[in-house]
C-alpha cells in the first residue's frame, strides 16, 4: 500500500504538468455546432460552413465586458498575423442591441467577422458560463479546447500555430 501511494501521486503530478505545459486535452474533440447567424455589420446571415477548412478561435463576448474589450487587441493581432493562413477569429456577440455592437466594431476597427449570437448557438457550444469564452476549433471543425475568461496572447498564438502546422 505504501508503494502504491507515491506511484499514484507521481502519476497524477505527471498528468497535471503535461496539461499545464500545453499537452493535448484528455477529452475527445467534439464537432463545432452548425449555425447561421446575422453579421453584426450587414445584418446578412452567415453560415458556419463559410469557415470550413480554417482553424478558428470562436469567441463569445459582450461590448459591456471589460475583459472582453481587453482581449480584442489580441484577437485583432492574431487575425492580422494568421488570417491569410487558413485561420480566422469569429466573434459571437451576446449583446442584445446590434447598434452597440456596430459602434464597437467601427470604434475598435475590428478586422474579423462579428456575428450576433443566439440561444441556439450558445446551447450548441455547451452553454457559456460567462464572457469572454474562447473555443479553439480545428480546420476539421472540431472544438479542441475551451478557455473561459481573458486568454493571454502567447497562449492563443501558440495554440493557433500548432493548429496551422497540422
Amino acid at each position: 500500500m505504501r508503494k502504491k501511494l507515491p506511484v499514484t501521486l507521481v502519476s497524477i503530478l505527471v498528468v497535471v504538468c503535461y496539461l499545464l505545459i500545453g499537452g493535448q486535452s484528455l477529452y475527445a474533440a467534439t464537432p463545432m455546432p452548425h449555425f447561421s447567424l446575422s453579421d453584426a455589420e450587414s445584418g446578412k446571415p452567415v453560415d458556419s460552413d463559410s469557415f470550413s477548412g480554417k482553424a478558428k478561435l470562436v469567441v463569445f463576448f459582450a461590448t459591456w465586458c471589460p475583459p472582453c474589450m481587453e482581449e480584442v487587441p489580441i484577437l485583432k493581432q492574431l487575425q492580422k498575423e494568421y488570417g491569410q493562413d487558413d485561420f480566422t477569429v469569429v466573434g459571437l456577440s451576446v449583446d442584445q442591441q446590434v447598434g452597440d455592437v456596430q459602434r464597437f466594431i467601427k470604434r475598435i476597427e475590428v478586422n474579423y467577422p462579428v456575428l450576433m449570437a443566439d440561444r441556439q448557438v450558445i446551447k450548441g457550444f455547451g452553454g457559456i458560463p460567462g464572457v469572454p469564452v474562447t473555443f479553439l476549433v480545428s480546420k476539421e471543425g472540431n472544438v479542441l479546447r475551451t478557455y473561459p475568461g481573458l486568454v493571454p496572447h502567447k497562449l492563443l498564438e501558440r495554440e493557433v500555430k500548432k493548429m496551422l502546422e497540422k
